[in-house]
């Protein structure tokens, strides 16, 4: 009788190995390719402006600039510039403004007078961001469309004075006759004569839903 239950014992041991060997998962593996195309992103900056070779005091230069979006997203437009006189004499330096007396009082002049554009105040925000003043178009530029300039002219201020150096003679006639005197100047190549004032106006575009994040600004552009 124990012999008996041996047996069953082993066949039980038996029938449960051969389940275990025969179990199994199913599997299988696909692979699904997925495109995503994206819009095409293009901006191209204008500049309107004839550079003078003989800019004096009182003389007013025509500058816009003008963002246009060519490509399919909507982008949002900000503008920087900085400004440099450079004299004649390279190792020497000059400054953006001048004093002058005016009235009898000392006064700051600044050589350069940006002057904005008709629609500037409603039509850009300044924005002062990190020690730099950024201006931002107010309405974000879709496909086709171009923004305004938000400059519309450079001018000389005619209150600079002349750093030239100047002396004046006799002038006398052919015999030898006092008749009146001229003066005669020459650059004193350190001044705003003969000097050369630079405007570098800084443009960026950007994917519009990504301004805030990337240009790290509060300004709201609709």
């Amino acid at each position: 009788m124990k012999n008996k239950k041996t047996i069953i014992a082993l066949v039980a041991v038996a029938f449960i190995t051969i389940i275990g060997l025969t179990f199994a998962y199913f599997s299988d593996t696909v692979i699904l390719p997925n495109s995503f195309k994206t819009k095409p992103y293009s901006t191209t900056v204008t500049e309107v402006f004839e550079s003078p070779d003989n800019w004096t005091p009182g003389t007013t230069t025509a500058k816009t600039v003008y963002a246009t979006n060519n490509g399919d997203i909507d982008v949002a437009v900000r503008v920087s510039y900085t400004e440099k006189w450079e004299p004649l004499d390279s190792e020497a330096t000059l400054g953006l403004t001048q004093t002058q007396e005016i009235d009898g009082v000392e006064t700051q002049v600044r050589a350069a007078i940006i002057n904005f554009a008709d629609d500037y105040a409603t039509e850009w925000t300044k924005s002062t961001e990190n020690g730099v003043d950024y201006y931002y178009y107010n309405h974000k530029l879709a496909k086709g469309n171009t923004s305004s300039s938000f400059i519309k002219s450079v001018q000389f201020n005619p209150l600079i004075k002349s750093s030239a150096d100047c002396v004046d003679s006799d002038v006398v006639n052919d015999s030898n006759e006092v008749i009146g005197t001229k003066t005669t100047c020459e650059s004193s190549n350190t001044g705003y004569d003969g000097a050369t004032y630079t405007l570098t106006i800084k443009v960026e575009t950007i994917q519009f839903d990504a301004y805030k994040d990337a240009w790290g600004t509060n300004v709201v552009i609709e």
